[in-house]
């Protein structure tokens, strides 16, 4: 049979059809392979560089070498050390935790390391000088922060705040009308440098190590409100501090429990006196002249229902709807408040009766390495007069050059107390301002002491 007559068999016509339809399927699936490869390294791309399980990722995560951090006296609170295949994140002082925060691979980050996480990555840096570094397989490398913190003064409060459970906060005001976060000490802490190892007990314990009690931590103020409301009222006429008080001692009942003066004050005792022996029958008394309206203007101005601007974590200030005034002009209403709160309120009557502006971070290195000064400058709103301001501050209680106001408050209706204390020093022209509380404690001389040791060990 010649050739041509084999080309037009039925056998020869099969055949022919069947690579026809095998090389389409081949087309079809060079084409779905290529449309997959155009989707997933270029439409997707993104989305696989950011995954966790991504190795390139990992790798280029552990080889930044992240800023380093700095207190105000150039002593190093973090850094990062070790190889530049393998660095690794230190903290030389663990105690300054709760402001400065963690950095971990596996478990994030918190405090200033959250905050300036741009930065200290060095993700700010240009676009052809992170192109450059990629190009010559270089490690990211992150610019440094100096903050206001005081090391020194950090470990000094931390020792004397001991086993306790609670918080402490100290501001220095500068002349420019700023409030520079010294110290901040949150109990229980952790150390940063276990945090890997530890994480999952940090997490699971039940007096919440992580929670920076300072910026977090919402309480009963209760008679701490005293120098605020008082102010408010003296502002608006209501109220002369020399004027007389009827039965100041008088008992006041609280969830059950009576409560009189924190200490027995003269017969003939005035509305100073109330403030010095913390008298909670007239400050009720004076809520109810306020009224509700007067109360919420006295929270707000003095910052007791706002948040904080500060970069940490914070709980988000909400304004309650006052529920009864008696019980809000002592405190124990439904305003809670965090120490940070009360220490920026105090610090407004230290500062003349305007509302500071908060500063934590003094420096910010650009990446070309220079520092960058972040200037901060007091242009708070005025709450009361500076006379107010005044008159409040030499009625609180001074021992030698300070001037304090240590309260107990109910903390719950099982009976629970904290304690706090509010201090200036020194009394005749403030520049320090402390805030300490110590939860599920009654013990007034204690946290008295530890306020009165830390300007001890401030003073020259």
């Amino acid at each position: 049979m010649s050739n041509q007559n084999l080309r037009h068999t039925p056998y020869a016509t099969d055949n022919a059809a069947h690579l026809r339809q095998l090389t389409m399927f081949l087309l079809i699936g060079f084409g779905l392979i290529a449309l997959s490869l155009i989707f997933w390294s270029v439409l997707r791309a993104d989305a696989l560089l950011v995954r966790d399980d991504n190795p390139r990722l990992v790798e280029a995560e552990l080889r930044i070498q992240r800023g380093s951090i700095w207190d105000r006296n150039g002593r190093l609170l973090a850094q990062t050390s070790g190889s530049d295949e393998r660095p690794q994140r230190i903290y030389p002082l663990p105690a300054i935790g709760p402001a400065v925060g963690y950095y971990s691979f596996r478990h994030g980050t918190a405090g200033v390391e959250e905050s300036y996480n741009t930065l200290l990555r060095g993700d700010d840096q240009p676009a052809w000088q992170r192109w450059w570094q990629q190009t010559l397989h270089q490690a990211p490398v992150g610019q440094d922060i100096r903050l206001t913190l005081d090391a020194e003064l950090q470990q000094i409060a931390d020792v004397f705040l001991r086993d306790q459970t609670g918080a402490l906060i100290l501001l220095e005001l500068t002349d420019t009308g700023a409030a520079e976060l010294l110290t901040l000490v949150s109990h229980p802490g952790y150390d940063p440098n276990l945090l890997d190892e530890q994480f999952d007990d940090l997490t699971n314990d039940a007096s919440a190590p992580l929670l920076n009690r300072v910026t977090q931590s919402q309480y009963q103020p209760g008679l701490t409100l005293q120098p605020f409301l008082l102010a408010l009222a003296l502002e608006q006429g209501i109220i002369n501090l020399n004027d007389p008080v009827d039965n100041a001692n008088r008992p006041v009942p609280v969830n059950g429990i009576v409560t009189r003066c924190a200490s027995h004050p003269p017969d003939a005792a005035t509305w100073a006196d109330v403030l010095r022996h913390q008298c909670p029958g007239p400050m009720q008394d004076l809520a109810d002249q306020l009224g509700v309206s007067g109360l919420d203007q006295a929270f707000a101005l003095f910052g007791l229902t706002s948040t904080p601007n500060i970069p940490l974590a914070t709980t988000e200030a909400e304004a309650k709807p006052i529920a009864e005034p008696a019980l809000a002009g002592i405190g124990q209403g439904n305003l809670t408040v965090t120490p940070l709160q009360l220490s920026l309120a105090l610090a407004t009557l230290a500062q003349n009766g305007r509302f500071p502006t908060l500063q934590l971070v003094t420096e910010l290195q650009n990446s070309d390495g220079a520092w960058q000064p972040v200037v901060v400058s007091g242009d708070g709103e005025t709450a009361v007069s500076a006379q107010t301001a005044y008159d409040i501050r030499t009625a609180l209680p001074q021992i030698e050059t300070f001037s304090e106001l240590s309260v107990r408050v109910l903390s719950g209706p099982d009976e629970s107390t904290n304690v706090w204390y509010l201090g200036l020093y020194p009394a005749a022209a403030p520049r320090y301002v402390l805030v300490i509380v110590l939860e599920n404690d009654d013990d007034v001389g204690k946290i008295t002491e530890i306020g009165r040791n830390l300007f001890t060990a401030i003073a020259p």
